[in-house]
Order: C-alpha cells, then sequence, then structure tokens
C-alpha cells in the first residue's frame, strides 16, 4: 500500500508540515487550498503599484523520497478573470477604445530559499515552463467605437444629397485557460523536499494607456481553491530535462 502524504493549507500562508525526522518515505504526497486568496484589487497587496503580478505561496506538501527520483506534481486552481470596458462617441468622430486584461499564473518550486520568492528560487528546474509559470487563464478584451459627429453639417443643409458616415463598434475577446497541469521535475534527489505552488494574477495592460478617447477599461483576476498533487516516480534511464541561458527547458533522452 502506498502511503500518502497529507498537508492541509487553510489560509494563504498557513499551511501544516510534518517535521522531516517523523516523515516516513513515500509514492505520494498531496495539499488542498480551500479559501479564495487572492484578487487583483486596488487594495491587494497581490499585485505591485502598476499592477504587475507578484508571486504569491498558495499551498505545500512535502515527500520524502528514498532514493533519487523524479517528481509529478499536478496543480488544480479555480480562477476567475472579469473585464469591463466602455467606449463613447465624441464631437469630432475618432474611434474611442478599451482594452481590458487579467491573467493568473502559476508555477511550481522544489525546496525554495522561501515560500514567498521570486526570482532564481530553486537549484531544480520545473518542466516544460522552467519555473517562470504556466497560464492558468487569461483574457484579452478590446472595445472599439466609432461614434458621434456622424449627422454633419452637409446633412442638415441637403439631407437626401449628403453621405452619412456608419457608426461602428468592435469587440475584440480573447479567452485562455488551463485550470490544471502536470509539471516534472526529474532527479531530485534521496530526502525529504518541499514543494510549494505560487500563483500570480496581474492587470499591467489594463491602463488609461491602452485606451483613448473616453474609453474606460477595468479588470480583475483571482485564484481559489486549488489542489496539489505529487507522484514520485522513476522514468526511463537517461530522460532528463535542462535550462538554457533564456530559461527554455528541453526534455529527453
Amino acid at each position: 500500500m502506498r502511503r500518502l502524504g497529507l498537508s492541509l493549507c487553510l489560509a494563504l500562508f498557513g499551511c501544516t508540515l510534518m517535521s522531516a525526522s517523523s516523515l516516513p518515505s513515500s509514492k505520494a504526497a498531496v495539499a488542498i487550498n480551500t479559501v479564495t486568496t487572492c484578487g487583483s484589487f486596488a487594495t491587494s497587496p497581490c499585485t505591485r503599484t502598476d499592477n504587475s503580478g507578484v508571486w504569491l505561496p498558495v499551498m505545500s506538501a512535502q515527500i520524502k523520497t528514498s532514493n533519487v527520483a523524479d517528481l509529478f506534481a499536478g496543480v488544480s486552481m479555480v480562477t476567475g478573470i472579469y473585464t469591463s470596458t466602455t467606449v463613447k462617441g465624441n464631437n469630432t468622430g475618432a474611434t474611442s477604445t478599451a482594452v481590458a486584461e487579467g491573467t493568473v499564473r502559476v508555477r511550481v518550486l522544489l525546496d525554495p530559499t522561501s515560500p514567498g520568492c521570486q526570482t532564481n528560487c530553486s537549484t531544480i528546474t520545473s518542466a516544460p515552463d522552467g519555473n517562470r509559470g504556466v497560464v492558468f487563464d487569461q483574457r484579452i478584451q478590446s472595445l472599439s467605437a466609432n461614434l458621434g459627429f456622424i449627422f454633419t453639417g452637409e446633412c442638415a443643409v441637403s439631407p437626401t444629397t449628403c453621405t452619412l458616415t456608419p457608426e461602428e463598434i468592435t469587440l475584440v475577446l480573447d479567452t485562455t485557460a488551463a485550470h490544471s497541469f502536470n509539471f516534472i521535475l526529474t532527479n531530485v534527489g534521496v530526502g525529504t523536499h518541499t514543494l510549494w505552488v505560487q500563483a500570480q494574477v496581474a492587470t499591467e495592460n489594463t491602463s488609461p494607456f491602452t485606451t483613448t478617447n473616453g474609453g474606460v477599461a477595468i479588470s480583475n483576476a483571482l485564484f481559489g481553491l486549488g489542489s496539489l498533487t505529487i507522484d514520485a516516480v522513476r522514468l526511463v534511464n537517461s530522460f532528463n530535462c535542462t535550462a538554457d541561458s533564456s530559461g527554455a527547458v528541453t526534455c529527453g533522452y
């Protein structure tokens, strides 16, 4: 019977982890996150002042390997994106635009220097993302409209012969979502390992610079309920993952 280690995360940074001395060798471990933990809001600590995201610890689990092993880490998480775009007519006939964007990224770190580490966190790189994170949810909403200044003075003088400019409204909505992803960590070595799941929300591309002529854009992103499962396996000989100078990860034999 394979042993199952359980770590239960009941708050954003509060997880119960077993000590390394009492943790038995195991083939699998699991952790869950039971609260909606973070959203991209004006008073939220989840983003920087420019609305770019910071990596935040969500849940973690410990697993003890008795020999050199590889780890499969499966992460599932509930995420949400809210976008709102508004455009207005004007007296020049110029196009009014508004762009709103929200993104949720997730990554796993093995034995990081700290749970909230941002860069250069682990000597073992996860594949295929290279510790850079995977987009779990992303939406880009763009709204453009040409409203107002349609009925000109020429039409007032000769309404039967003037040419009216048609009003135009364009909405572009681009949504990408994963919500579940399997990370691979190879040759983690013997001993007790702690795997942290981090999530990041960002809305930095929603700003006054992405709106023109009265357009208004609002966006929010959040993550909440989630689970982590870790399986200790032994891949076939010579299988390995390496990262180049750019951080790109290549796996193979």
